[in-house]
């Protein structure tokens, strides 16, 4: 009588386990991600209630935090390659120089107002100086980007809850609307088609408008993720947040937003041919064009044309004349004027948030600046200009560079929608003190923290391609000849 066989002589042995170096390292969350989230939620903090009181440290905590990131990077001794070849680097170090010069300039307003003007432009900076130490792989921007995409299609999207819900959703304090009387007030809000009185949103801020810049945004970014291979549950997520910023544009009434948006999808179904990627370009432009379409109807359907006939006047009038009208004419005067009466600018400390918080009232100012091409004329003269605007051509060509030179397609890609997104930031310098804010300080760290991400991509590439040390190369199989036949006998 035979024993029956013990069942466990029938279980499949456990395989190996896979060794720590077969799994793909997990990259941790660090500066790279946070840094950006910072820039969305500092602001929000304005929407606690009794904040307004230290509006001003909130404020500047948003700008300082650039510098915070430098000093912390430096001090842990965390600083990676990747500043190597990045050529605006030295050209921002002069521009740097010159400004901390300028503090002891008798021009400028007070020794207090001239190094909060100069700190503000230095933090506005400094990611170009810290950003390619946050990056330890190039996959990290993929996930950059989507962090871009959701806090900015967050404050979209609480942008249009601001003209929907306003009681809800606005912050506590609007500081440019407590005059409900005043002629600025006045010009920030309008009347819809049902007497609804709207203030162009906020977004997750208390800066009337600033939705707008969000919206562009999550528009641009929204429809990239759309391009790419996710699921349809997520694209479809991805197109009617960008839907949002798209809305949000019309509803802050801010015309060149629409404009930088359109230059930017523009800009990059051009670099998608370019990569020879027809079929994105195709998409791009479909969607694209579909959003801003419909998006426009539904605002004038549920608002009425008072809401989208200022965008009309970009179809119905010349946009150059429209454009020499309103802001063109501060950059006209900027370069006919004020560059050959400040050739080493007019001092620091005289506009803005800094004359009002930090600037000696003794004596009044007079300058006034809304164009960024004005602000470094009479902020630094003929040195800050040019420096500044040399070093922002050397970032734009470094990305185009990485985006039509790279050999990962992934990188390549999001290459591309970082230029577009750039070059649209660099376009309202025409209409916006954008090197000044915080739309200025993202794209200094965008540009740095891709060109890390193409010299990681390259680091890998070579490391795959060269063989481990103290592991011999496979030989290769060589065919044998077949012998020739045995001579029979």
């Amino acid at each position: 009588m035979s024993m029956p066989a013990d069942p466990r002589l029938f279980r499949r042995r456990p395989g190996p386990a896979p060794s720590r170096a077969a799994r793909p390292a997990k990259i941790p969350w660090g500066w790279l991600e946070w840094f950006l989230i910072t820039q969305t939620f500092i602001p929000a903090l304005l929407f606690l209630p009794g904040i307004t009181l230290i509006r001003t440290p909130i404020r500047v905590s948003s700008y300082a935090v650039g510098l915070v990131a430098w000093a912390w990077i430096v001090f842990k001794g965390r600083t990676r390659p990747g500043a190597e070849n990045f050529y605006p680097l030295l050209w921002l170090k002069l521009a740097s120089v010159w400004l901390l010069l300028l503090i002891f300039n008798p021009a400028t307003n007070s020794l207090l107002a001239g190094f909060a003007h100069a700190m503000l432009y230095i933090s506005i900076l400094s990611p170009a100086f810290w950003a390619h130490s946050t990056v330890i792989s190039h996959k990290q921007i993929l996930r950059m980007m989507v962090v871009l995409f959701f806090c900015n299609g967050l404050s979209a999207a609480v942008g249009l809850g601001q003209v929907f819900r306003p009681n809800i959703f606005n912050p506590p304090v609007i500081v440019a609307l407590v005059d409900e009387n005043s002629l600025a007030s006045k010009a920030l809000t309008y009347t819809d088609i049902h007497g609804k009185r709207i203030s162009r949103p906020c977004g997750l801020t208390d800066q009337v408008g600033a939705a707008s810049g969000a919206g562009a945004t999550a528009a641009l970014v929204g429809l990239a993720l759309a391009l790419r291979p996710i699921g349809l549950l997520k694209r479809g997520f991805c197109l009617v947040v960008a839907f949002f910023g798209v809305a949000v544009i019309y509803y802050s009434q801010v015309r060149v937003i629409l404009l930088m948006l359109v230059i930017c999808l523009a800009t990059l179904g051009i670099l998608f041919i370019l990569q020879r990627n027809l079929w994105q370009a195709t998409l791009l432009g479909g969607f694209g064009f579909g959003l801003i379409v419909v998006a426009f109807s539904w605002v004038a359907a549920t608002s009425g044309e008072v809401v989208t006939n200022r965008f009309l006047t970009l179809l119905a009038d010349d946009p150059l004349k429209t454009y020499q009208g309103a802001r063109g004419g501060f950059v006209k005067e900027a370069f006919e004027q004020f560059l050959w009466q400040y050739p080493v600018g007019a001092g620091l400390g005289w506009w803005g948030q800094i004359y009002q918080f930090f600037g000696d009232k003794t004596t009044p100012s007079t300058i006034w600046v809304e164009v960024m091409w004005p602000a470094w004329i009479l902020d630094g003269g003929i040195p800050l200009l040019s420096t500044y605007v040399i070093a922002l051509g050397f970032a734009m060509f470094d990305s185009l560079r990485i985006a039509l030179g790279t050999k990962d397609r992934e990188l390549g890609f999001w290459a591309a929608v970082i230029f577009a997104s750039n070059l649209s930031v660099l376009a309202t310098c025409f209409s916006y003190v954008t090197f000044v804010s915080s739309i200025g300080m993202q794209f200094w760290f965008l540009s740095a923290a891709l060109h890390a991400a193409d010299i990681r991509s390259r680091s890998s590439s070579n490391t795959q391609a060269r063989p481990r040390p103290g592991v011999a190369a496979k030989p290769q199989s060589v065919p044998r000849s077949t012998p020739p036949p045995t001579p029979s006998a």
